[in-house]
């Protein structure tokens, strides 16, 4: 099977966020398997990225919103007998488990800034270019020259709280995405429009490609309708729409 890439729009401020985040994660994630000065900073830097994005909405209840939303939809479908109960039941005991914790959980995510005097200076400095240097925060340098052992444990207790929030945006994300099966649609001179039913509560719009393909699908909409454009890069100036019929699968995610 050819090699795939996908492209995706959030329909809703909250589901954008949730993209975000799963991003953010999925880097910290990948720098946390290589210990070293470089792999420290760059997990850091997530790290701060994802405390800035937490603290600028109650995220603990709008993932447990969308738990609970996400429930109601499962069970409604429990009374269809195609479902395989069991699977469904587990599902729903999982999204339990996890709004449990979520509740368990208090005060604020990013209060570990203002609890550690480093993470305080790095945030400080996050927005700066290059503003993280040695000569701009010795204290910093200073970390990243303890043992290994000492930055391993420090990072994972100022990321502990994240983990329940981590886990419940790539389940959510996880059913949302597998809510929609892909459909085989056409785009003429590299256009493709599509009307969504006022009933529709739609959360993400998907569009896969071949990765060999020289061009990239751009997504744009609302509640209403959706446009998907298909650009090919230039050099030097603006992306430019391609003049032919494309082939793209195209998942309406919505759960």
């Amino acid at each position: 099977m050819p090699k795939q890439i996908t492209y995706e729009l959030p329909l809703s401020e909250r589901i954008r966020t949730f993209l975000r985040l799963e991003d953010l994660f999925a880097q910290m994630n990948h720098f946390a398997q290589h210990d070293g000065e470089w792999h420290n900073r760059a997990e850091l830097s997530c790290l701060l990225n994802i405390l800035a994005l937490s603290g600028r909405t109650d995220l603990r209840n709008e993932i447990t919103k969308e738990i609970e939303r996400h429930t109601k939809s499962l069970v409604t479908f429990a009374q269809n007998p195609n479902v395989d109960s069991e699977k469904l039941e587990q599902t729903i005991a999982q999204l339990h488990q996890l709004n449990l914790k979520l509740v368990a959980s208090t005060g604020r995510l990013d209060h570990i800034i203002s609890e550690v005097e480093l993470l305080k200076a790095l945030a400080q400095r996050n927005g700066i270019p290059g503003g993280s240097c040695d000569f701009d925060l010795p204290t910093y340098h200073f970390w990243l020259n303890k043992p290994l052992h000492e930055r391993r444990e420090k990072i994972q207790s100022w990321t502990a709280n994240l983990i329940p929030i981590q886990h419940a945006i790539t389940l959510l994300l996880q059913f949302i995405r597998f809510s929609a099966i892909p459909t085989t649609k056409i785009a003429y001179s590299g256009f493709y429009q599509q009307n969504l039913g006022a009933n529709q509560s739609v959360q993400i719009l998907r569009v896969t490609l071949e990765s060999e393909a020289d061009y990239f699908a751009e997504i744009s909409g609302g509640k209403h309708r959706f446009t998907v454009r298909f650009m090919k890069p230039q050099e030097t100036e603006r992306p430019r729409q391609v003049d032919k019929e494309i082939n793209f699968a195209l998942s309406i995610c919505q759960l």
